[in-house]
């Protein structure tokens, strides 16, 4: 139980930090590729570069604070906690999207199992840091 203590949230929002990272390489080196992987088909070039913007941009930045939260323990929460809400927000858009809007392919629905996880394991690092948290201040 110690080794979960010390290492789950860091070794948690590293990898976190790689996979969004590896991601972002993903989508710089062949966005068209990865966004037909999604689906997303554009008539206007200026779509593609929003949709770079977003993709890339927005998964850049949750890779590089989760890293950062991964290696500097006054980031640990908050990165853990950005974690959590990120996964949840993108598990109930996905979610309504199938449900509500019938939207949906067998990668979509792998994508909203993996959220769903990702959000759960989240939730376990929170609980996880602050057991760490709580044992550091009675030291």
């Amino acid at each position: 139980m110690i080794v979960l203590v010390r290492f789950f949230p860091a070794s948690l929002l590293a990898l976190n930090g790689l996979i969004y990272g590896l991601l972002s390489v993903m989508f710089v080196l062949e966005p068209l590729r990865w966004f037909a992987n999604l689906n997303i088909e554009l008539q206007d070039p200026v779509g593609y570069t929003e949709l770079r913007t977003t993709y890339i941009g927005l998964m850049a930045s949750l890779a590089l604070f989760s890293l950062l939260a991964a290696f500097h323990q006054s980031y640990r929460w908050p990165g853990l906690l950005l974690m959590a809400v990120s996964y949840a927000a993108l598990a109930m858009t996905r979610l309504w999207g199938i449900v509500v809007e019938g939207s949906s392919t067998a990668f979509y629905e792998q994508l909203l199992v993996v959220e769903i996880i990702s959000c759960g394991l989240a939730l376990l690092g929170m609980v996880v840091q602050r057991q760490a948290d709580a044992r550091q201040t009675v030291s």
